[in-house]
């Protein structure tokens, strides 16, 4: 019987990999929404997570236990979603990448602010594309874990996960950070509500002090005199408009800039020239933090 249930599991989690990878709207016809569901529930009530960093979480003044999931299904009116989830009493809402990458708009900026006292906001930390959100103090931090990476589907930007807790340790970033395995966390509001939930009742609530003020740019933030940027289409093109908004944000008292790569638009070498030429006209350390990497090259063992 057990190796039944086990033969089930690994089916559906192969259904499900085929599908986050490459979906079709034929396969998306035999049950593709109720087979996910399915997985979802059985793995994220099940799965094991680990704790990398854990400054603790803060207390907040909501004592609901709603935790909501934003999914990539709901659109890209992220006022909207995010008034109808605080409304809601919400005591903790996940972010997926869209969302997380609009808190560093003017807008999405200004929202973190009216977020800060009334929810926890977890963030699913699964590329390099993530890398400003770690100067913008999320609560939660959940890396879907695949052969110590954290790796996107299809974005060639996986980060080390080595890498992500050196940072938030020479940073002092105040997010707990934690582990989870990678097919355990589909993007499914079923297993990031689960996954999410138990997280957040396993961590011992602590009164901090904050002075929340965070500093953004587009795709890039400021915390504790470091600078986190991801160089996407847009910056890899124009490195004048990544140094115009670089000054906006301000470089006086930083420390060191790290850099995350979509790898699409860049190769290693760009990665490692783009770094260099910052580095000697800001005279400033700067780090690349990422690899070409997604879910399957990691997978299947390709660098």
């Amino acid at each position: 019987m057990r190796k039944k249930v086990y033969l089930v599991i690994i089916l559906i989690a192969f259904y499900t990999a085929i599908m986050i990878n490459y979906p079709s709207p034929w396969i998306k016809s035999l049950g593709y929404q109720q087979g996910l569901n399915l997985y979802a529930y059985m793995v994220s009530t099940r799965s094991s997570y680990s704790f990398i960093f854990n400054p603790g979480l803060r207390k907040i003044n909501n004592h609901e236990e709603l935790v909501r999931a934003v999914t990539p299904e709901e659109g890209h009116n992220f006022p909207s979603i995010i008034d109808k989830h605080l409304a809601g009493g919400s005591n903790c809402i996940i972010e997926c990448s869209q969302l997380d990458t609009w808190h560093s708009s003017p807008v999405g900026l200004q929202y973190l602010r009216e977020m800060r006292t009334r929810t926890y906001r977890a963030i699913i930390f699964d590329g390099g594309h993530h890398l400003p959100s770690l100067g913008l103090s999320p609560d939660i931090i959940i890396i879907p874990r695949l052969a110590g990476y954290a790796v996107h589907s299809y974005t060639l930007d996986g980060v080390k996960i080595e890498t992500i807790e050196k940072m938030a340790q020479e940073c002092c970033i105040p997010s707990i950070i934690v582990t989870v395995p990678r097919m355990a966390l589909v993007k499914n509001q079923i297993a990031m509500e689960n996954i999410t939930s138990r997280i957040v009742n396993s961590c011992l609530r602590q009164e901090i002090e904050e002075d929340f003020k965070p500093m953004a740019r587009p795709r890039m933030s400021k915390y504790n005199g470091f600078i986190f940027a991801y160089i996407d289409q847009n910056y890899c093109k124009n490195p004048d408009l990544f140094n115009k908004r670089l000054g906006e944000l301000g470089v006086n008292g930083v420390r060191k800039i790290y850099l995350a790569f979509d790898f699409k638009y860049s190769s290693k070498q760009q990665a490692i020239y783009y770094c260099q030429q910052l580095e000697k006209n800001l005279q400033l350390p700067v780090e690349c933090v990422n690899q070409p990497v997604k879910v399957m090259n990691v997978f299947w063992g390709g660098k």
